[in-house]
């Protein structure tokens, strides 16, 4: 089926990426993001362990939700729970660079876009490999110089097109350390190469961060991946929360082990026992080698030239326009969506994905036929008399509503879809 992804500007504040492993100060699915950091508002929600608990020396699974975007780089930072509300804090302690991720299957990220999960990995799986850094988690190993107490681990991240950073924090209890250690680290961040965002370059990451004084070995400095191998205590947990926060709810359903995930404020895979990854090879269905693509290139057998293009060049539509009417104090909006057809199309399915919660009452152009269950995500089918759409058509859906007041600005349209299914 051909599909394009296109994800419009976020709100200044309301917005959809955060950090869901370890959990967040604020484990709702329905949050916003927060765009002003250094961390989101403190909460405790629905019997969530918290705060998180390790020992000097494991390995902590961090993970963020992809919300149907790709590309760029997510930084993290450990300080002292009570230093972190500000952003030097973190700043001053950088623990590692790793890349955001994205759909590293053919044809599935498109314009710094995809559709979440995105390929990205399920709780009971870990980032065994550093080359293996586009699925939306990673792991870091706790200090061995730290004082038993509580911290905060913190991500930083601008991805796809997003023109400022996402901040999100967890609060994280330390035991098992030896504060008396000193080991000064490189003054370098080593950075991976990743899928580019848009519009952050690289070094808006890099620009006033260094690198933690942390020991990363029980006798000195060490390096923070030497034992990436390692299961990470939290391997159960599972970044990719819920398909409520999908441009395709029903597609995501159907990826590996999404409906396995029964509580999305607590969300987990149950594992069994999940043994140390096994070496590399050119059949195990990842890139995490050196490879040029998914098993092959590198050390593996040579790619296919014919292997589909990241961007389809036979997309059902060459535009997709969105317009509105809305009024921040009084929670209205009118908006319309324009479609300008690429190839001829027997039937369609357009979807609309709002970055905070919309109670749509009136539309027209389309048959609405399904609603998630925050109100933001919108699937509208056509009617039986506007199916056929002939090359350089055009396909119009309206609607009228209303949206939560009290904030500065009004609903933005953050992903949208357009199929012939």
């Amino acid at each position: 089926m051909k599909f394009l992804v296109l994800c419009a500007l976020f709100g200044a504040v309301f917005a959809h990426t955060w950090m869901s492993c370890p959990w967040s100060f604020d484990v709702d699915p329905g949050r916003p993001a927060d765009t002003v950091g250094p961390c989101e508002n403190e909460k405790v929600w629905h019997g969530v362990k918290y705060p998180n608990e390790y020992k000097a020396g494991d390995r902590m699974k961090v993970g963020w939700t992809s919300n149907n975007h790709a590309g760029g780089w997510v930084r993290i930072a450990l300080a002292p729970y009570g230093q972190h509300k500000t952003h030097k804090a973190f700043d001053d302690n950088v623990m590692k660079i790793t890349c955001y991720g994205h759909d590293q299957r053919p044809g599935q990220t498109v314009y710094g876009d995809c559709k979440h999960p995105c390929n990205a990995r399920a709780g009971c799986e870990y980032q065994a490999y550093e080359e293996d850094n586009a699925r939306f988690d990673t792991t870091v190993k706790i200090p061995h110089n730290l004082a038993d107490g509580d911290y905060v681990l913190q991500i930083k991240s601008a991805m796809s097109s997003h023109p400022h950073f996402y901040y999100s924090c967890a609060r994280v209890k330390v035991t098992g350390g030896n504060p008396n250690m000193k080991c000064p680290q490189s003054k370098l961040i080593v950075v991976p190469g990743c899928l580019k965002g848009t519009a952050v370059e690289l070094k808006k990451y890099t620009e006033n961060s260094k690198p933690a004084q942390f020991c990363y070995r029980e006798d000195g400095p060490g390096y923070i991946d030497a034992d990436m191998y390692r299961v990470p205590k939290n391997v159960q947990c599972d970044p990719r929360i819920t398909c409520a926060v999908s441009i395709d709810g029903k597609g995501c359903k159907g990826q590996h082990k999404m409906a396995d995930i029964t509580n999305d404020w607590k969300p987990e895979q149950i594992c069994g026992e999940v043994k140390p990854a096994p070496a590399p090879t050119c059949d195990d269905g990842v890139k995490n080698q050196g490879e040029e693509r998914i098993d092959c290139g590198g050390p593996c057998p040579a790619c296919p030239v014919t292997m589909p293009p990241t961007t389809p060049a036979d997309r059902v539509y060459s535009k997709f326009e969105f317009k509105k009417i809305a009024y921040a104090s009084e929670g209205y909006i009118n908006g319309n969506a324009i479609v300008h057809v690429r190839h001829a199309v027997k039937k369609w399915r357009m979807t609309l994905f709002f970055d905070r919660k919309v109670e749509i009452s009136q539309h027209w152009g389309g048959k609405l036929v399904s609603v998630n269950e925050f109100k933001t995500v919108y699937v509208f089918e056509n009617k039986s008399w506007n199916g056929r759409v002939p090359a350089g058509g055009k396909v119009n859906v309206g609607f009228e509503g209303k949206f939560p007041t009290g904030a500065v600005d009004t609903p933005n349209l953050m992903g949208k879809d357009f199929v012939e299914p």
